[in-house]
C-alpha cells in the first residue's frame, strides 16, 4: 500500500486517524475524546477535507487531513455524505428524522423540509428503542452517476428516497417487516440491483418500489449493519461485497466491557502529503 492513505475510524470514544507507512499503519492522531463518532464522509478530488457526525454534538469539517476540525453544524448527527459527484455539496442527517444540505462545504445549510411532511402512515414508524424514542437517520446514498437520486436509510423507520435532490420523497420499504434499516447502495454504477442491510436482514431489490426480498444464502448470522463494494480487478467482473454481521440485536452482543473502542464508522482516503 502507498504511503499516502489515511484511515479515519469513527469509534464510542473518539476519532483515530492511521497514515500507511512502510507497509504498515502509524496511528497521527486521536481527537473528540469520548465522542461517538457515527458518521465520516471524505471528498474524493479533496481527500484533506473529511466531515464527522458526532451523535449528541454537531458535524465537524477538517481541511487539514485531521490537524484541526471546525464545527459546521449543531445538532444530533447520525449520518454524512459528501456528494460523489461535486465535493462542495455535502448532506447531514439527524435525531429525530431530518436532512439537511449544505452546498459550500458546510458553510451554509438548509433543512429540506419535505422530508418531515411525508404521510403519517409513513412517520409514525419514526422511532427507536432507547429515550427519547426518536428515529434518526443512520445512511444518506447520493448515487454517484446521478446524484438527483437519493436514498435514506432510517433507524428506525424504512427507507425513503427521491429523484429530485430532496424536494419530494417516497417510502419504498415493501417486503421489509422489522423497519430498523442501516445502510444501502446499489451495484457501483449502476441502478439496480440495491442492497440493504437491517437489524433483521439483508435485502435486495431490482426497483425498491416494487418491494425488497431477502439475500442471505450462506449467511450464518441474521444482524447486518455496513457493507461495501470492492473495486473489480475488471471492468466486466462483478464486485466483491464485504458485510459487517452478528448475532441477534445489539442487546446480545453488545458488551459495554469490551476493552478498547468499539468502531463505528471508517473513511479511508489519500492524504496528499499533508504531514
Amino acid at each position: 500500500m502507498a504511503d499516502s492513505v489515511r484511515l479515519y475510524a469513527g469509534t464510542q470514544q473518539g476519532l483515530l486517524v492511521w497514515r500507511s507507512r512502510n507497509g504498515g499503519w502509524v496511528e497521527v492522531s486521536h481527537s473528540f475524546g469520548a465522542g461517538i463518532i457515527d458518521s465520516i464522509s471524505g471528498c474524493r478530488q479533496n481527500p484533506q477535507r473529511v466531515f464527522i457526525g458526532a451523535a449528541h454534538d454537531g458535524l465537524y469539517r477538517t481541511e487539514d487531513a485531521g490537524k484541526q476540525w471546525v464545527k459546521v453544524l449543531e445538532g444530533d448527527i447520525r449520518s454524512v455524505t459528501v456528494d460523489p459527484t461535486e465535493d462542495d455539496v455535502v448532506y447531514a442527517g439527524i435525531e429525530p428524522v431530518g436532512l439537511y444540505r449544505s452546498e459550500d462545504r458546510g458553510r451554509h445549510w438548509e433543512e429540506l423540509s419535505s422530508l418531515r411532511e411525508l404521510p403519517e402512515e409513513v412517520r409514525k414508524h419514526w422511532w427507536y428503542p432507547r429515550p427519547p424514542h426518536q428515529g434518526h437517520v443512520r445512511n444518506i446514498f447520493v448515487h454517484p452517476d446521478n446524484p438527483n437520486t437519493i436514498y435514506l436509510c432510517l433507524e428506525h423507520g424504512g427507507i425513503v428516497r427521491s429523484f429530485n435532490r430532496g424536494t419530494s420523497w417516497e417510502d419504498v420499504s415493501r417486503g421489509i417487516d422489522y423497519l430498523d434499516i442501516h445502510v444501502i447502495s446499489s451495484l457501483p454504477h449502476l441502478f439496480s440491483p440495491y442492497y440493504v442491510a437491517t437489524a433483521r436482514g439483508f435485502f435486495t431489490s431490482d426497483e425498491p418500489a416494487q418491494g425488497w426480498t431477502r439475500a442471505e444464502h450462506g449467511f450464518t448470522r441474521d444482524y447486518f449493519h455496513d457493507f461495501l463494494f470492492l473495486r473489480p480487478s475488471r471492468d466486466r467482473e462483478r464486485p466483491t461485497m464485504l458485510i459487517a454481521t452478528a448475532d441477534k440485536s445489539p442487546g446480545y452482543w453488545d458488551r459495554r466491557a469490551m476493552p478498547g473502542p468499539q468502531s463505528s464508522a471508517a473513511w479511508m482516503a489519500p492524504s496528499r502529503g499533508t504531514g
